[in-house]
């Protein structure tokens, strides 16, 4: 019998299979941005609005937003050290001129409440239970460095997040609705305060899993948690995951979600990824040149694959180096 040396998580395959026709609107907190960077990376199209948010219920704000494209004003803006910021962002949504950044974030709303379509796929990562409220704005996705005497800090109600997330689910019963809970632990608030946290989460996504054909959960917080529960696995803060788990709990969930032909065409992304990457002995011999003409020929034959993924930037680059070999 083969020695064991870690339990394997188990995780039900998604009963439909996802491929590359379908878009992804992603939402949520850091590890959100590690799932979204692979499916650039793998041909998949992709929104990830409004940065990095951790609370359930300005998740679910901001989603319904999208769907009745619900505009921001000025009494969602507050200026702080020189600069305008949303209530609702993260902060890499700034701007000098209070003007230009309700411009910017009303636009992106609007586009994504065109764009959104059948096949868009949408993914929630949750990071914690606990808000802030401001005490004249109310609940916040990020404080911005504002003075935390303004704010007060609580856990989120277990029936308040089911029902506003019950309300907005059942406008997108057309549209797969994947869940994870985040496995960066909030040390801040403390080893038993964060596992409560998290399991709030849980009991969310259990509650909507129930509830809604649509939905389902996928593990990582568990893969994290279990398979991976070695600190070797964690970057040195050791609390975020290392670049080895991130590719690993990947891996795990493109067998979870995506069809046989799509897997079969994230291997030729990848293929090409590696040729661009690949730095030639002479970057000006015939053989090169040669080379790099058959790698936009690749990328041509993928395009038709990979629709709603835009190779304008790695054509243009590859043309360059042609340019410059010539």
């Amino acid at each position: 019998m083969p020695q064991l040396f870690r339990k394997e998580i188990s995780i039900k395959p998604k009963r439909i299979k996802i491929n590359h026709s379908n878009d992804f609107l992603l939402l949520g907190s850091c590890f959100t941005q590690n799932i979204r960077k692979h499916l650039s990376f793998n041909g998949y199209g992709n929104f990830y609005p409004f940065g990095t948010l951790y609370n359930p219920m300005t998740i679910v704000n901001n989603l319904k937003r999208i769907i009745d494209n619900h505009q921001f004003n000025d009494t969602d803006i507050i200026k702080s050290n020189g600069l305008y910021y949303c209530w609702n962002h993260s902060g890499l949504y700034s701007s000098k001129n209070e003007k230009e950044l309700l411009d910017q974030i009303n636009s992106e709303v609007s586009r994504l409440n065109k764009q959104i379509s059948e096949n868009t796929v949408v993914i929630i990562t949750l990071g914690t239970s606990f808000v802030y409220e401001h005490e004249s704005y109310g609940l916040v996705g990020n404080c911005h460095k504002i003075s935390g005497s303004e704010f007060s800090k609580r856990f989120l109600k277990f029936d308040e997040m089911v029902s506003s997330w019950k309300e907005v689910i059942a406008r997108l019963k057309s549209k797969h609705v994947i869940f994870t809970v985040s496995p960066i632990r909030h040390w801040s608030d403390g080893a038993v305060q964060n596992n409560r946290s998290k399991s709030l989460l849980h009991l969310l996504v259990g509650e909507l899993e129930g509830s809604f054909e649509n939905v389902s959960y996928f593990p990582s917080y568990e893969i994290m948690m279990d398979e991976l529960r070695d600190y070797r696995f964690y970057k040195k803060d050791m609390l975020h995951p290392s670049d080895e788990a991130i590719e690993f709990i990947w891996n795990k969930f493109k067998t979870y979600c995506f069809s046989n032909d799509s897997i079969q065409t994230i291997d030729l992304v990848e293929d090409i990824r590696k040729a661009i990457l690949h730095v030639p002995f002479n970057p000006n011999s015939k053989q090169h040149i040669i080379f790099l003409e058959n790698l936009l020929d690749r990328i041509k034959n993928v395009i038709d694959k990979t629709p709603n993924y835009n190779w304008d930037l790695e054509i243009e680059e590859i043309k360059k180096m042609i340019a410059a070999a010539n």
